[in-house]
């Protein structure tokens, strides 16, 4: 899989994608959530009007492929056999429609072991016989890049993934403190004259590290929503110009930093409408640490 597919995610944001990226395919209105509150969801989170049921997992291991492929086959396992366990309440559910086909959809697939596994376990259980199953029913497993079309077309809306705003690497924040302390301690002295030079280097250390964990976000920003990376780029660009062309207003440097922020909060909520209030917040303070680190912005 191409890294720009997210692996790692909590199960109940992997649900909630899954659900947009079935409902961009089957359209919503064919597509019916099964509840989980009362009695689990009968191995079932949702199925569609012509006969797919899907069940969504992510494993909490992204990165062992072994752990990863072996969590998969017993959610498989498990979730296969509630079919038949449930097949009072499944059959109520849908219906007059029959199962074509039952998909464990996860963010990621590298094992093809775990697509042998599923197929082997659905024959195995007999899902034939019930009612409610078609006789060309096959279980499947698949992932994102099942999904490419439907995966754009959230994009192209501004809709379906959120940010996963990963903190800087150890190494990443060592490397951009030697390579940025001396110049923001200048800035710093100059700004807050009284400073000790512990205080300094603490605040030289925050804003570096909000300039990195910015510079992560807009970087997931970039390879999943291009459209707003480039709205978010040329909107930076415009007010980097007017503080390189105005200079900096007058003001104590906490008014003027203030000044900024909120001026950063104001325009970035309305060309990044998809994102939640928290991220904006961190991408707009990411943002103002970095035109201290790497210019703009400085105090007289």
């Amino acid at each position: 899989m191409t890294q720009r597919h997210r692996r790692t995610w909590d199960g109940t944001e992997w649900q909630d994608f899954a659900r947009r990226l079935v409902q961009a395919r089957h359209g919503p209105q064919n597509v019916q959530d099964v509840p989980d509150r009362v009695k689990g969801d009968a191995g079932i989170e949702f199925f569609t009007t012509d006969g797919c049921c899907y069940q969504c997992y992510a494993p909490e291991q992204s990165s062992d492929t072994s752990k990863a492929a072996s969590a998969m086959k017993h959610k498989a396992s498990r979730d296969l056999k509630k079919l038949v366990e449930n097949q009072d309440v499944i059959q109520a559910m849908l219906g007059s429609i029959k199962i074509s086909r039952w998909i464990l959809l996860c963010p990621f697939l590298d094992d093809k072991a775990v697509i042998a596994h599923v197929r082997a376990k659905a024959e195995g259980l007999g899902l034939h016989s019930l009612d409610y199953v078609d006789c060309n029913f096959s279980a499947l497993v698949q992932s994102q890049i099942d999904f490419e079309n439907e995966l754009m077309e959230l994009r192209s809306r501004s809709l379906g993934l959120p940010i996963d705003v990963q903190p800087p690497t150890t190494r990443a924040v060592e490397v951009a403190i030697a390579e940025y302390s001396t110049q923001l301690d200048e800035k710093i002295r100059r700004g807050f004259p009284d400073s000790t030079a512990s205080d300094r280097a603490a605040r030289s250390a925050k804003f570096i590290g909000e300039h990195l964990r910015c510079a992560n976000a807009l970087d997931q920003l970039k390879q999943e929503y291009p459209n707003l990376w480039e709205l978010y780029r040329r909107t930076v660009r415009t007010e980097e110009v007017r503080l390189e062309s105005i200079g900096n207003s007058p003001g104590e440097p906490r008014e003027l930093m203030n000044r900024e922020l909120s001026r950063l909060e104001c325009l970035l909520p309305n060309i990044l409408p998809s994102l939640d209030q928290p991220t904006v917040r961190e991408i707009a303070f990411g943002t103002l640490a970095t035109w201290l680190v790497e210019c703009p912005l400085d105090f007289e």
